[in-house]
C-alpha cells in the first residue's frame, strides 16, 4: 500500500507549541465582568473549540472561580491545562500570579498574606504592598508571576512611572518574576536587547543589564514576553483568539512543571503569537523503504529537529535520504545502501501539501494537493536549502578563487527561478537566431564582391559583341538572360506551390496556462480566462481558414506559371538550336577558343546573377533576424540587470547579520564590478590558441572589459579601442581582432554574461584598520561566515544541514550558533545532524532523533524533546558520554 501522511503522523514529532491565554476574567469573579454568559463552563468549552491548550482564570484580587475552572476542565484532560491564577492590584501596577492546578490553595494563601484592602473581586480591592514584595510572597508559595499589561496607562508598571525607578529595579531583579505582558505587540521588544532607541528604551535596557548582573537572576536573565486577551466578555475572549492576542508555549506535556520550564527558557519556548509568522513551509515527514534506513519513519517538528548518534548509525544517511527523496541530491543513487523508495510530505506557507515519491533508479514524482485537487507539479515546486556534510567548508575554502561557488551559495537564499528561466529562454533564442543569421550574414558579406565580378563578366561580354562574335554573343547573352529569368520564375512558381503557413501566429492556450499554473480557482477569473481562450481559438481557426484559402489560389496560379514556362522552354529550345548551328559554322572557321571563353563567361554570368538574386531575396529575412537579435540582447541585459538587483538587495541583511554574529572582525559581502571572469577568460584563451597569449593577460583583459563591449570593438575593427580598454599593446589588439572576427565568436561574446563578482572583505577592528584576505582566515572563521549567512538569510524555506558545527569551537557554537538557532526556528524549519550537545540541548530542539545501529541498519529510538525522560537519557549517553562521564566532568570543573 502507498505511504500516506497518516502513516507518518503516527511517529512522535517532539515537543509541541500550545496556544495559551493566561489572562481571562469570569462572571462572578471580577466586578467589571458584566457579561452573564462569561461563565467558567462557557470559557473552558470555548477555549477548547478555539484550540487553546493553556488557560488561566485571573480575576481581580479573587480566586472565587479558580477551583471551579480547574475541576470543570478535567473533562478535557490531555487537551487543556487550566492553571490556578489571579490578577493582583499592587502598589506599582497589576500582577498576574499562577500556581499548579493541584496547588490552587497557594493562590488563596497568597491573597491572605498580602493584606488586601477591600472585598476580593471589587473595583477598589488592592494591596498596599509593592509589586516586588508580592512577587516574593508568590515565589515562597511555589507560584510564578508575570507583570500584567505593562504598557497600559494607570495599571501597567512601565506606564505607572516611566524611567529608571528603584522600585522598578526591585521588580526586574525579583527571581519570582518570569514574564511581562504587553497589550501592544509593538511593545513586545521592551526590556530586551532590541528595545526602542529612545530614552525610555535606554532606561529599560539598563534595568535588563542589572537583571543579568544580579546573582539571583543571572542564570535566568530573560523574561517571557506574552500577550493575553484580558477578556471580560465571551465575545472579547473569542476575538482575542481571532486577533492573535495570545502566546504559544512549547511543552512536552501539559503540566505546570512543563509550563514553568518554558518560562525559565523563554527565548526558545515562549512566543507571543503576534511575533510568529502565520505559516511556514515545512517538511512534514519521510518514510524510507529499503536501504540502510529500511522501515524508518520521521515525523518532523515545524521548528528545530536534530539527528544525533554515534558513527555509522544513520544520521547523515537520514539527511542524504531526505535530499535524495526531494531530488536535491543524487549521491545515494550509486550507493549500495540507496533506499528502494522514499516518500516525503511537505507543506508550503499557503497550506498546499506536496508528496514526493522516488523509486531507486528514477526521478521523484511530485504531486500537490490544494483545496482537494491533486495535480502533478515540477520537482522544485517545494524549495529546501540543503547542505551535505562539508559543503559549507567547500564554499568557505577559497571564495576568492571560486566566486561561482560563492554566488551559487548566496543564490540559495533568493527566489531567482523566474528570472533564470527567462535568461535561459533568451540565451536559447539567441543561439537559434545565430544559427539562422550566420549563413545569411556570410552571404550578404559576399554581395559586394559578386556584383563586382558580374560587372567584369559583362564588360568581357561587351568586348566579345564588338568582334566577329558580336551577333552570336548578343543572342547567346540574351538567351542566357532569358533562361536565368525562367529559372528565377520557376523558383517563384515553386514557392507558390509550397504555399504558406500562418501557424506561427497561432497560440496554444492550454500550453500557456500550464506554464503559469497553479492559478486561482476564482469563478470570475475562470470566466475571464475562458473568454480569452475562446478568442484565441477563433483566431487560430481564422488563420487556418485563411491559409487554406490562400494556398488554393497559389496552387492554381502555380499551375498557370508551369504551363507558361513550358511554352517558354519550347521557344528557347528553338532559338538555342539556331544559335548552335551558327556556332558550329564558326567553329568550322577556327573560332573554337573564343567560343569556349564566351560560353564560360555566359555560365559565370548566369551563376552570379542567380546568387545575387538569391542574396537580395534574403534581405527581408536578414533584416528581421538582425532586429530580433537586437531585441533579444536588450531583453537579456534587462533580465540580468534584475538578477543583479535581487542579489545586491540581500546584502544589507547579510552584512547586518555578520556584524552581529562575528565580533573579532568586521566582515561584509559586496560585489566587485570586475565580475566573474572564468567563462570569459576561457573563451579568450581558446580563441587565442597558438599565439602564446598569456593567461594573466587574458585575466587582465577580461577584468577590464565586458564581453559585449569587446564584441562591438571587434565588429568595428577598432584595434586602438581594444588596446586602450584592455590594457594591451597594438600588436596583441590586432591579433585579437583577427582571431575573434568570426560571426560565431562575436555572437557568443554578445550573449556572454560577466556577472558582478561576490567578494567577502574582512577588516580588523583595531585603531589601525587592516584588510585581511579572506583566504588567510582559519577554516573555523571562514565556516562561521558561511554558516551565519545560511542560517540568518531572509528566507523561510526549510534549512537542512549535516553537522553545522564542523570547524567551529564550542564557545562560538554556544554564543552564536545556538543563539541563532533559537531565534530562527520560529520563522523557518531547521533539520540538522549534530554531535554537539550545545546545539541539540541548548538549542532546545523540539524534536531530538537519537539514532543507533540495529540489524545492520539505522534506527531512531526514544525520539522526543529534551523534557522527555527517555530522550534525555539517550542524549546524555550519545552527546555527553553517559551519566558517569558527565558527572566526572562536572566534578573536575568544580560545579
Amino acid at each position: 500500500m502507498p505511504i500516506t501522511f497518516k502513516d507518518i503522523e503516527k511517529a512522535d514529532s517532539g515537543a509541541q507549541f500550545f496556544n495559551a491565554d493566561l489572562h481571562v476574567h469570569s462572571f462572578g469573579g471580577s466586578h467589571d465582568v458584566k457579561d452573564a454568559s462569561m461563565t467558567i463552563e462557557a470559557i473552558v468549552d470555548e477555549a477548547v473549540k478555539l484550540g487553546i491548550g493553556i488557560l488561566a482564570i485571573t480575576d481581580h484580587n479573587a480566586d472565587t472561580n479558580t477551583q471551579k475552572s480547574i475541576e470543570y476542565a478535567q473533562k478535557y484532560s490531555g487537551q487543556l491545562l487550566v492553571l490556578a491564577g489571579v490578577e493582583i492590584s499592587t502598589a506599582n501596577g497589576h500582577l498576574l500570579v499562577y500556581a499548579a492546578p493541584d496547588k490552587a490553595i497557594a493562590i488563596r494563601n497568597l491573597l491572605g498574606k498580602i493584606n488586601l484592602v477591600g472585598k476580593p473581586g471589587d473595583q477598589d480591592a488592592h494591596t498596599a504592598m509593592s509589586m516586588a514584595d508580592v512577587i516574593k510572597e508568590a515565589a515562597h508559595l511555589g507560584c510564578v508571576s508575570i507583570a500584567a499589561h505593562i504598557d497600559r496607562a494607570k495599571s501597567g508598571f512601565e506606564m505607572f512611572t516611566p524611567g529608571y525607578q528603584n522600585w522598578k529595579k526591585d521588580v526586574l531583579l525579583s527571581p519570582g518574576l518570569y514574564g511581562l505582558e504587553c497589550d501592544d505587540a509593538a511593545h513586545l521588544c521592551w526590556y530586551s536587547d532590541t528595545d526602542e532607541a529612545t530614552d525610555d528604551g535606554a532606561n529599560r535596557r539598563k534595568l535588563c543589564a542589572a537583571r543579568v548582573a544580579s546573582p539571583a537572576t543571572m542564570g535566568r536573565p530573560e523574561l517571557a514576553h506574552v500577550q493575553g486577551s484580558d477578556a471580560h466578555s465571551l465575545k472579547a475572549f473569542v476575538a482575542g483568539r481571532a486577533g492573535k492576542l495570545l502566546t504559544r508555549f512549547k511543552l512536552n506535556e501539559l503540566t505546570f512543571d512543563a509550563f514553568r520550564i518554558a518560562l525559565i527558557d523563554p527565548d526558545a519556548r515562549v512566543r507571543a503569537v503576534a511575533t510568529i509568522p502565520r505559516s511556514l513551509p515545512r517538511i512534514l515527514g519521510m518514510h524510507v523503504s529499503g536501504g540502510f534506513l529500511d522501515g524508518e519513519t520521521y515525523h518532523f517538528s515545524s521548528n528545530l529537529n536534530c539527528f544525533i548518534g554515534g558513527r555509522g548509525t544513520g544520521k547523515s544517511s537520514a539527511l542524504k535520504t531526505l535530499a535524495h527523496g526531494l531530488g536535491i541530491d543524487d549521491e545515494l543513487e550509486g550507493h549500495d545502501n540507496c533506499p528502494g523508495t522514499v516518500v516525503v510530505y511537505c507543506e508550503d506557507e499557503n497550506d498546499t501539501r506536496y508528496r514526493y515519491e522516488r523509486v531507486q533508479g528514477g526521478q521523484p514524482i511530485v504531486k500537490a494537493k490544494d483545496e482537494g485537487t491533486i495535480v502533478d507539479v515540477p520537482l522544485d515546486a517545494f524549495r529546501v536549502e540543503y547542505y551535505r556534510q562539508g559543503e559549507l567548508a567547500e564554499v568557505a575554502d577559497n571564495p576568492l578563487k571560486a566566486p561561482l561557488l560563492l554566488q551559487e551559495f548566496l543564490d540559495r537564499h533568493l527566489t531567482l527561478s523566474d528570472l533564470l528561466s527567462k535568461e535561459t529562454q533568451l540565451v536559447a533564442a539567441l543561439a537559434q537566431n545565430s544559427a539562422q543569421l550566420i549563413p545569411l550574414e556570410g552571404s550578404s558579406a559576399q554581395l559586394k564582391e559578386k556584383n563586382r565580378l558580374l560587372g567584369e563578366v559583362n564588360k568581357k561580354l561587351a568586348i566579345a559583341e564588338e568582334g566577329k562574335l558580336k551577333e552570336i554573343a548578343a543572342e547567346q547573352g540574351q538567351l542566357t538572360g532569358e533562361k536565368s529569368l525562367g529559372t528565377s520564375l520557376a523558383e517563384v512558381r515553386d514557392s507558390y506551390k509550397l504555399g504558406i503557413s500562418l501557424s506561427v501566429l497561432e497560440r496554444d492556450y492550454a500550453a500557456i496556462e500550464a506554464v503559469a499554473k497553479p492559478i486561482t480557482a476564482s469563478p470570475e477569473s475562470a470566466a475571464a480566462l475562458l473568454k480569452v481562450k475562446e478568442a484565441i481559438d477563433r483566431v487560430n481557426a481564422m488563420l487556418a481558414a485563411k491559409a487554406k484559402e490562400i494556398n488554393a489560389a497559389l496552387k492554381m496560379e502555380s499551375d498557370a506559371v508551369t504551363a507558361a514556362l513550358a511554352e517558354l522552354r519550347t521557344a528557347q529550345s528553338t532559338l538555342e538550336a539556331k544559335l548552335n548551328g551558327k556556332i558550329t559554322d564558326l567553329q568550322k572557321k577556327g573560332l573554337a577558343g573564343n567560343i569556349v571563353e564566351l560560353n564560360t563567361l555566359l555560365k559565370q554570368k548566369t551563376a552570379l546573377a542567380l546568387e545575387i538574386t538569391k542574396i537580395n531575396g534574403q534581405s527581408p529575412q536578414l533584416k528581421q533576424l538582425r532586429k530580433d537579435r537586437t531585441e533579444y540582447l536588450a531583453s537579456l541585459a534587462a533580465v540580468r540587470g534584475e538578477i543583479t538587483q535581487r542579489r545586491k538587495a540581500q546584502l544589507a541583511s547579510i552584512n547586518q547579520n555578520l556584524s552581529k554574529t562575528i565580533q573579532d572582525y568586521l566582515v561584509y559581502v559586496h560585489y566587485e564590478p570586475s565580475g566573474i571572469i572564468d567563462e570569459f577568460k576561457e573563451f579568450i584563451l581558446d580563441a587565442m590558441q597558438g599565439t602564446h597569449f598569456r593567461e594573466d593577460a587574458a585575466a587582465a583583459l577580461c577584468s577590464k572589459m565586458f564581453p559585449s563591449d569587446l564584441a562591438k570593438l571587434v565588429w568595428d575593427q577598432d584595434k586602438v579601442g581594444i588596446a586602450a580598454a584592455g590594457g594591451m599593446d597594438a600588436a596583441w589588439a590586432q591579433e585579437l581582432c583577427k582571431k575573434l572576427f568570426f560571426y560565431d565568436k562575436l555572437h557568443a561574446l554578445e550573449a556572454m554574461w560577466k556577472a558582478p563578482c561576490p567578494v567577502i572583505t574582512v577588516k580588523t577592528k583595531g585603531t589601525v584598520v587592516k584588510t585581511i584576505p579572506v583566504n588567510q582566515l582559519s577554516d573555523g572563521q571562514k565556516h562561521t561566515i558561511m554558516l551565519t549567512i545560511a542560517m540568518l538569510a531572509e528566507s523561510n524555506i526549510p534549512l537542512v544541514i549535516d553537522q553545522p558545527e564542523d570547524d567551529l569551537d564550542n564557545a562560538f557554537i554556544f554564543s552564536a550558533v545556538v543563539k541563532v538557532l533559537r531565534a530562527i526556528k520560529e520563522r523557518r524549519q531547521v533539520v540538522l545532524v549534530t554531535h554537539n550537545a550545545n546545539i541539540a540541548v541548548l538549542g532546545d530542539a523540539e524534536l531530538l532523533l537519537p539514532m543507533r545501529r540495529a540489524d545492520d541498519g539505522g534506527k531512531a529510538f526514544d525520539r522526543g524533546a529534551i523534557d522527555k525522560t527517555e530522550t534525555k537519557a539517550a542524549v546524555l549517553k550519545i552527546l555527553e558520554g553517559g551519566d558517569v562521564a558527565f558527572r566526572r566532568r562536572q566534578e573536575i570543573y568544580g560545579h
